[in-house]
């Protein structure tokens, strides 16, 4: 088949951090674009009370994953390491939030999580695209949009990608580069779905639609009751922090992305 006569949709997100009506409402935002292949970077877990419900809902619809830092943590059992950006109101809620899902997770779900791997990748069309949850070699780089373009082509080097994609940071993006020889890639960031960074939409995904020979991505933003989920994390043995944090930056966020 000729690349142009290909069309070829799927949908990308990440960072659900056991936000299960926020996850519901993301992907009966897809279903609505008739989407069917669909990829998550990650992060299913910390922050809200649902862990378990948010992977029994992935792995039946059957969704491959990518594995996040607090997947890997959870799954691992790995020590929460102090980061300075955060406040010691925000680092003790932190600590008790994995501690917590640490406890709650099935032993099914802990296996589940263990195995999933660092990356994935796929054809849209003649392109290549990597799926990462912060970048090829951690998950947990922060791969913002001032990040280092040099470091950006080596990774296009070494890995062959034509678009990578990632999550972790909360902030969506895409944007294009373009090598010294002239060849272009795309590097673009899904958002979050379950936790809201400040000035950004309740939540996000990536739409991709090949078509005619070209790529066209574009982030999607998504509304869900806020409210009820901060309601949910008081009421359960989540730290209110999380709820805190839900009514600030989900309440009066209104910021519209643009499509790439």
């Amino acid at each position: 088949m000729n690349a142009k006569d290909i069309d070829f949709r799927f949908a990308l997100f990440s960072d659900v951090h056991a936000n299960l009506p926020a996850l519901e409402a993301v992907l009966q935002d897809i279903d609505r674009h008739h989407i069917k292949q669909i990829w998550c970077l990650g992060d299913l877990v910390d922050f809200a009370p649902w862990p378990n419900e948010v992977i029994t809902l992935l792995r039946h619809r059957a969704i491959p994953v990518v594995m996040g830092n607090h997947d890997r943590r959870v799954a691992m059992d790995e020590p929460v390491t102090p980061l300075a950006k955060h406040s010691t109101t925000e680092q003790q809620a932190r600590e008790q939030a994995i501690a917590l899902s640490k406890r709650t997770l099935t032993e099914e779900n802990r296996r589940w999580l263990s195995a999933l791997p660092r990356s994935r990748a796929f054809h849209a069309g003649p392109l290549r695209i990597l799926l990462v949850h912060a970048s090829p070699d951690s998950l947990s780089e922060y791969v913002h949009r001032q990040f280092s373009c040099s470091q950006l082509m080596k990774w296009q080097t070494a890995h062959q990608f034509d678009v990578m994609v990632s999550g972790h940071t909360h902030y969506a993006d895409v944007r294009e580069l373009v090598r010294s020889d002239g060849r272009r890639f795309t590097v673009a960031n899904t958002g979050a779905v379950g936790r809201i960074k400040p000035g950004e939409p309740q939540a996000t995904w990536l739409m991709g639609h090949y078509h005619h020979g070209k790529l066209k991505l574009a982030i999607q933003t998504v509304n869900y009751d806020v409210a009820a989920v901060a309601q949910a994390i008081k009421e359960s043995q989540v730290p209110d922090f999380y709820a805190d944090e839900l009514y600030q930056h989900g309440m009066a966020c209104s910021r519209a992305l643009s499509a790439f």
